[in-house]
């Protein structure tokens, strides 16, 4: 069945200020262009943008994402009381709380890739992607784009890196109820990180962290690929990697476990 308003908005038990104002879409290019515009026109926070397809739905480095129905691929409309250098560790905090959401709510153990996939079982089950307007000191807005692998069917050529939460669990889940248990924890961990920054949750996120003191190479993008043991992130979300001359802090890149 498809989205609708009403539906998420009785899962949420309570009104969320991160989720004032919730649009679903059947089609759109984007759930991340149409916050963006909306950002743009000067909506408030809470703005919170679903579609049921998008036809050109993108993730880091404007990487294509596969998004057909089923699935959960939504943005949000944020404007943090952070510095613009802090807005990465959004993306952390997005993790851990889809992160508890699988542990809590539906018994699944999953681990946080950096910066910004959840991995069940080594496959992806979803992605985040940060993008944000800001000037000097000061965020105008975030848009937070989400995608999440719930219900819908993977194509072939994806299968053996990525997975679906029905395919864990072996039946559909309802997805009105997943987004409203995920705003809510969301909205906890976005109120404490303003508050009091991102070393409240180092520890947890360090202990779901994929490749944990594995050898890892990581593709910065800038440079050469570095590869080193994976000693997880240190409290600004830079990963820490220990090559065989130094410690290395990376503040983005694409990580995968190193080839023997």
């Amino acid at each position: 069945k498809l989205f609708n308003e009403y539906e998420i908005e009785v899962s949420l038990k309570k009104p969320l200020n991160i989720c004032k104002m919730i649009k679903c879409y059947k089609e759109t290019a984007s759930t991340q262009t149409a916050v963006k515009k909306l950002a743009e026109k000067n909506f408030g926070e809470g703005v919170v943008v679903i579609a049921e397809k998008q036809t050109k739905g993108y993730g880091r480095i404007k990487r294509v994402w596969n998004s057909n129905e089923g699935g959960l691929w939504f943005s949000m409309l944020l404007k943090p009381a952070i510095r613009p250098d802090e807005s990465s560790r959004l993306s952390l905090l997005f993790s851990i709380a889809l992160n508890r959401i699988l542990e809590k709510k539906y018994g699944i153990s999953s681990e946080i890739k950096w910066p910004n996939d959840i991995l069940i079982c080594g496959k992806k089950v979803a992605g985040i992607i940060i993008e944000m307007s800001a000037e000097q000191d000061i965020i105008n807005w975030v848009a937070a784009g989400i995608g999440v692998n719930i219900n819908n069917s993977l194509p072939e050529d994806l299968k053996n890196i990525s997975i679906s939460i029905k395919e864990v669990l072996k039946r559909e889940i309802d997805r009105a109820e997943f987004i409203a248990a995920f705003l809510t924890e969301f909205e906890g961990l976005y109120f404490n990180f303003q508050r009091d920054g991102f070393k409240l949750f180092l520890e947890e996120y360090n202990s779901k962290a994929a490749y944990k003191d594995a050898l890892i190479t990581v593709d910065s993008g800038y440079n050469d690929a570095i590869t080193g043991k994976n000693f997880g992130i240190d409290e600004s979300g830079r990963l820490i990697i220990e090559t065989k001359n130094k410690i290395e802090k990376i503040i983005s890149g694409t990580l995968r476990r190193a080839e023997k």
